[in-house]
């Protein structure tokens, strides 16, 4: 008898003993299957191809099927209307991704489309999101210089509107963009990534937050190889903004009987961000 866990996925047994290349192919026809199959049977395919890949090693020959044939069948559990499939599919990807070669194939058939999707997507999902994210870190790690310019535009939409629309993950993605700002700045330049890191560096008020926001800018700007895609007269004097502009509102729909108090925190948070540059040599010559 199949069982169901709490989650709702359905039991699906995997024979390991069997040959990889019969997994493969039973899981693959089940996940790409539009009829016949149920989306909880097919979770337990999806869960049951990360514990396959973690048997054997990432060869095509064993898996009977190349990366290619692989990204294509995952790619349609990322277009189901269940969120917990789409997670299962976004962690299937990720387990896959083990080397550029792979990445490439996943950029080459606009999978980077989807992901930035199920990064957008705000209806209490934030199972699917977060295994979206992880994704996206796993891309970072993999290999930076190919991270796509859509999951950037996706990540930075996040940064810049996330607190406005109570958004959970938006302390996650300006997180991402910092570690991706350091690895691959010329994009996250290209972007806006830096304004956004810089915006929301006035507006945190936690001072561990802030001091790393603000260090990586700094970072790109003790390097002269990085410290062209900072412009200094626009973007950093972001962090002097609260002392220097007396009529300065961060954000224009800031109700009248709240602007005192939203000036104060973005006192404090300039104030921590103006201590930590002065830490820089070079920083404190462009402020």
């Amino acid at each position: 008898m199949r069982g169901r866990n709490d989650s709702g996925e359905e039991n699906v047994p995997l024979d390991l003993t069997r040959e990889p290349s019969d997994n493969m192919r039973e899981i693959l026809q089940n996940v790409a299957r539009s009829h016949g199959v149920s989306n909880m049977r097919k979770l337990g395919h999806l869960n049951n191809f990360v514990k396959l890949l973690n048997s054997v090693s990432h060869c095509e020959e064993k898996l009977g099927f190349t990366y290619e044939e692989i990204i294509i069948c995952l790619r349609v559990a990322l277009l189901n209307e269940v969120k917990e499939v789409r997670a299962a599919g976004l962690r299937a990807l990720r387990y896959l991704i083990h080397d550029s070669s792979v990445l490439q194939k996943v950029l080459q058939l606009q999978v980077d489309y989807l992901i930035s999707r199920c990064i957008d997507i705000q209806q209490s999902n934030e199972v699917e999101r977060t295994q979206a994210l992880r994704l996206v870190r796993k891309m970072i790690t993999v290999n930076a210089q190919l991270f796509p310019s859509s999951l950037t535009n996706s990540l930075i939409a996040v940064g810049n509107d996330g607190l406005q629309e109570r958004d959970r993950m938006v302390r996650a993605c300006i997180a991402i963009i910092c570690e991706l700002a350091l690895k691959n700045p010329e994009i996250v330049a290209q972007r806006g990534g830096l304004n956004t890191i810089l915006k929301n560096v006035i507006d945190c008020q936690l001072s561990r937050i802030n001091e790393a926001l603000i260090t990586t800018i700094l970072h790109l700007l003790n390097h002269p190889h990085t410290r062209q895609y900072i412009h200094a007269d626009v973007e950093l004097e972001q962090i002097l903004a609260p002392y220097t502009d007396f009529h300065y509102r961060h954000n224009p729909d800031t109700a009248e009987a709240q602007i005192k108090e939203d000036r104060e925190a973005r006192f404090l948070s300039s104030k921590m961000a103006i201590v930590a540059a002065f830490r820089s040599w070079s920083d404190c010559l462009f402020l």
